[in-house]
């Protein structure tokens, strides 16, 4: 089967940008079924690729590779141990790690996460759904899980015209996925957890933080989840405060922190209304971290996004201690650093106090980030220090 993209998006395929928007193409040979591999080529002619096509998706056009090669169970075998080898002594002091991350390696629609000896997968699109079975064979053989499930819940499934699907790939499924992270031992339910089971992409910032909490002194951990920022602050000897309005989350970490022996305080509720309880009752800490779900999953989110990560550093900055530390993270793609640092610019000033931005990081080596897919950019965090 053949599309045809159009001369415009001919620049962006050849410098192997995988996706051809609905605009790009030119035509589609009749016939085609969702997630079916064609031939892809330029209006004025060349072969440009392979890649899935779905005639109904947002994103109708996902390229695979820039040659004619098959698109078998072997392909998947070699992506995966070549995304392996990318990885190897990149990633330490944890058996858990994240094995596939879509396009940027280059295998749009999978996202895999290893974690000990069990394996998290999402399918997300109807190119991977189509060859689901390849794919599983080829996880299995490639990265020696002795057990898999999916989580293939995610809305980009809707776009693509798919159910979502979650249930048990291979294996015997644990009710509680074990893992480990420097010296804390975490977990979680494979079924209760968000998204892939644990939020990996958090690794190295938790251990920034952790590097520069001190003893005794106050740590807020807001848009906690299952508080992995919180364990590492305890563990440090910091005394953390855990802000969620999801009660199960804050269950998980409550167990977490007793498995762990250390001890993390919880407050349940909405984080902009509990930040504003815990300024009136002159609460101080000496390091804050702010780090929301995804607050702008398009454009013309980001200005409501922008206020809310600037309320949220203002109370932040009030309570902080002078020398204390703020971290501000989205997981937005559409949020920019400059973003970040127009909403602590304005939150220092409503603080009446000044920052220094000491550092600005990225998601970490097993979160690729390829400069031909900017969308795989998309943890992005400021570091101040309150003057």
């Amino acid at each position: 089967m053949k599309v045809t993209i159009k001369a415009a998006a001919e620049r962006r395929i050849r410098g192997r940008y995988p996706f051809g928007h609905r605009g790009d193409i030119l035509d589609a040979e009749a016939g085609i079924g969702a997630g079916e591999v064609v031939d892809v080529y330029a209006q004025s002619g060349p072969f440009l690729g392979r890649g899935y096509f779905n005639p109904d998706g947002a994103t109708p056009l996902r390229m695979l590779t820039t040659r004619r090669e098959h698109i078998d169970e072997g392909f998947y075998r070699a992506r995966i141990r070549g995304a392996l080898a990318r990885r190897e002594g990149r990633i330490v002091g944890t058996d858990a790690l994240r094995v596939l991350h879509g396009e940027a390696d280059g295998t749009p629609g999978i996202v895999a996460d290893l974690f000990g000896t069990v394996l998290s997968v999402q399918f997300r699109n109807a190119g991977v759904e189509r060859h689901r079975a390849q794919i599983v064979r080829a996880l299995q053989a490639e990265t020696g899980a002795s057990a898999a499930f999916e989580r293939s819940d995610t809305g980009e499934r809707a776009r693509e015209g798919l159910e979502q699907q979650v249930g048990a790939l291979w294996g015997e499924l644990p009710e509680q996925v074990n893992f480990y992270e420097d010296d804390l031992e975490l977990s979680f339910q494979p079924f209760a957890a968000q998204k892939t089971g644990f939020y990996l992409d958090q690794r190295d910032n938790r251990r920034l933080m952790r590097g520069l909490v001190k003893e005794g002194e106050g740590f807020l951990d807001v848009y906690a989840y299952t508080g992995g920022f919180s364990l590492h602050a305890a563990r440090a000897g910091a005394r953390p405060l855990a802000i969620d309005q999801d009660d199960a989350a804050l269950g998980a970490l409550e167990g977490a922190a007793r498995a762990n022996r250390v001890s993390v305080g919880l407050r349940l509720g909405d984080a902009l209304e509990v930040l504003r309880t815990l300024e009136s009752e002159k609460q101080s800490f000496g390091a804050a971290v702010i780090d929301p779900p995804t607050l702008a999953k398009r454009r013309d989110d980001i200005p409501k996004a922008k206020r809310i990560f600037t309320e949220g550093a203002t109370r932040a900055l009030r309570m902080l201690k002078p020398g204390g530390v703020l971290l501000v993270s989205t997981c937005a793609h559409y949020i920019r650093v400059e973003d970040l640092l127009d909403a602590a610019r304005v939150a220092a000033s409503e603080a009446e106090c000044d920052a220094e931005v000491i550092g600005t990081t990225y998601q970490p080596a097993d979160h690729p980030h390829l400069l031909s897919v900017p969308e795989s950019l998309y943890l992005k965090s400021i570091l101040l220090q309150k003057e």
